[in-house]
């Protein structure tokens, strides 16, 4: 029984408690005090060092032997990251000062932390970013070192302790003297120089969060429902105040679109980077309430860019921020809890991917005049359909949650599977969408659905059953999409 069922039994019983129990009821009903944070320090000592080094502090003495894991997977990912091969030093100290064995698991991202009957005051490693760079070439997976620019992604450089996933931490970074630090736990366009602190609910939000530091690092703060932080690096030209424009133009629509303000602040972490043959700079990941967005210099906004060329950049900033929204606050089985270890098998990347597309595209639309935007509707749907049109036929005879476990681990390496995979779940909920648009005569919407869906995610905290999800689509809008949802589940023609 908890503390706080045993207060409530002993109060009903006020007679057994005064007579005997007084002086228990006193311990019992005290106040508990919330447990100290797990401290991470991070540290980049000087410009032109390729590792940045960590040391975790746990708020109590924790006996060995121990587990420190570090991620080979994130959420949105689709992939195996190998991170683990880029740390190096691992040490540990006992709480008598002692120096413990720390030893890397052969198979998988761990190290054995000391042995039994010792204890462990603090971890320390470094993680060698240039390296993870040079290996990954991926702009959205891995992390950056410039000579005046870093770049974190906390999934790639933040391990955690085996079972401490859920306790509250505290990170402190330090920095070279006078170089700026911000980290999307607590943004600020007035960054703070040298140093920086934020706190973090857990594991969780440390690792899907950013560290940016460095003197090339342009920060600006644009006001809005949800205030947005444009935290931008460039090596080469482009027009910060038209790309902070057209960033702010896509949260609001995005925001619009789906109602809420799950957070105050959304930080946008623009890199412009120069082409490099191999190197892959398409992609953007998003966060909790932050997006990872990189393009070449040679597509960067500037005053000469086409109307064309800001309307994609408009799409591409409003689909990573819708994300924010699906699948980060309603999700399907597989996407949460994390499994930090090992790509995950997702049965809705259907969901995540294309009713995310989808939602960004109508939040965009809501915002254009009454005919450009569904020229600009037919058009997207119209490359959808020549996705699935243009596929090999094993892939369109797959049922959707078959492949959407194979898009699960294979989304960007095999990108016939996250084009299959997005484009069907796209054109699920559009025919959703106008279905219900139809049946009400326009009162209601797919819009209101999927509202509803996030506001049931938000009461329960727990990902929804596939067919939980259509349930509560038709139960908002007052119509019946269940057979949609089963005709495009099925292997298709």
């Amino acid at each position: 029984m908890s503390r706080s069922r045993i207060c409530l039994w002993l109060i009903g019983n006020a007679t057994f408690v005064f007579c005997f129990l007084s002086p228990m009821l006193a311990v019992l009903c005290v106040a508990i005090p919330p447990q100290a944070p797990i401290v991470y320090d991070l540290r980049y000592s000087a410009a032109g060092d390729h590792w940045v080094s960590v040391k975790i502090t746990p708020a109590a003495i924790i006996a060995a032997p121990a587990a420190l894991v570090i991620p080979r997977t994130y959420p949105g990912g689709y992939d195996q990251v190998p991170y683990d091969s880029f740390v190096e030093n691992v040490t540990a100290v006992s709480q008598e000062g002692k120096t413990l064995t720390c030893t890397k698991d052969v198979d998988g991202p761990r190290w054995k932390i000391g042995q039994k009957g010792e204890s462990i005051a603090h971890i320390e490693y470094q993680v060698d970013v240039t390296k993870m760079e040079d290996q990954l070439k991926s702009a959205s997976a891995s992390s950056k070192v410039r000579p005046g620019y870093v770049g974190l992604l906390g999934y790639s450089i933040f391990a955690y302790v085996d079972g401490l996933e859920r306790d509250a931490i505290r990170l402190q970074i330090s920095a070279p003297e006078e170089w700026p630090v911000l980290t999307t736990l607590d943004p600020n366009a007035e960054a703070p120089k040298s140093t920086g602190r934020a706190d973090a609910a857990d594991y969780y939000a440390l690792a899907d969060s950013e560290v940016l530091i460095g003197p090339d690092l342009q920060l600006r703060r644009l006001e809005g429902k949800i205030a947005l932080i444009m935290a931008v690096y460039a090596e080469g030209e482009g027009d910060i105040s038209a790309e902070g424009k057209l960033a702010r133009e896509a949260l609001d629509r995005v925001q619009e679109y789906f109602g809420d303000t799950p957070f105050p602040t959304y930080t946008v972490q623009l890199e412009v980077l120069r082409p490099i043959a191999g190197y892959d700079c398409s992609f953007a990941q998003e966060h909790v309430d932050s997006g990872t967005f990189c393009v070449n210099t040679d597509k960067a906004i500037t005053a000469q860019s086409s109307s064309q060329q800001r309307r994609t950049m408009l799409f591409q900033c409003a689909h990573p921020m819708a994300h924010s929204w699906i699948p980060k606050r309603a999700y399907g089985v597989g996407y949460r809890p994390v499994t930090w270890e090992m790509a995950p098998v997702i049965d809705t990347v259907w969901f995540n991917e294309g009713f995310g597309r989808y939602a960004a595209l109508e939040a965009l639309v809501g915002g254009m005049p009454e005919a450009d935007g569904r020229a600009a509707r037919e058009r997207q749907l119209s490359f959808l359909r020549g996705i699935l049109d243009s596929a090999p036929p094993f892939l369109r005879r797959m049922p959707l949650v078959m492949l959407s476990r194979e898009a699960s681990l294979l989304y960007t390496t095999d990108f016939r599977t996250g084009k299959n995979v997005f484009a069907r779940g796209a054109l699920m909920a559009a025919e959703m969408d106008d279905r219900i648009r139809s049946k009400t005569q326009g009162k209601k919407s797919l819009r209101d659905g999927l509202r509803a869906l996030l506001s049931w995610s938000a009461r329960n905290q727990r990902p929804f059953e596939i067919q939980e999800m259509s349930t509560l689509l038709s139960d908002a809008t007052g119509v019946n999409v269940h057979d949609i949802l089963d005709r495009w589940m099925a292997p298709q023609p």
